[in-house]
């Protein structure tokens, strides 16, 4: 009977890790490599600009081409799925063109009224980041 506990022991613990394997680790960061730590922290950021904005089934699939368009740019300039290591100026540079360019191609999918909440999202995305950066610059 005890051989049977166990068995059953082991299957409900493979399971158990690979249902948190599946979800990612703790903090969006993955076991699986820096590819899906990139991915997560993108889609916490698509989820910031939307925010507060309910989308219909149409303008959803837009954007969902619009992710895709992009992905596809950034791979083209990133054929290892990663940087490696800190970007050099001029891929910062690119990096944040690409950014700027998905952000005016999603906001064109917007109404009006969906517009200015995307644009307050943006707005207090850009305050989060310089203060990050003001809290780096002092430690």
């Amino acid at each position: 009977m005890s051989w049977m506990r166990l068995t059953i022991a082991s299957v409900a613990l493979c399971a158990s890790a690979s249902a948190a394997e599946a979800q990612g680790a703790p903090g969006g960061r993955s076991a699986q490599g820096p590819e899906r730590g990139a991915s997560a922290m993108r889609g916490r950021m698509q989820a910031m600009l939307f925010e507060g904005i309910t989308l219909t089934s149409a303008q959803q699939d837009q954007l969902t081409a619009i992710r895709r368009n992009a992905a596809n740019a950034r791979q083209e300039h990133m054929p290892d799925g990663a940087m490696g290591g800190p970007p050099d100026p001029a891929m910062r540079k690119m990096m944040i063109e690409m950014q700027a360019k998905q952000q005016a191609e999603m906001r064109a999918v917007l109404t009006a009224d969906q517009r200015t909440i995307f644009d307050r999202n943006v707005a207090a995305m850009k305050s989060r980041q310089e203060q990050r950066k003001a809290n780096r610059s002092k430690s």
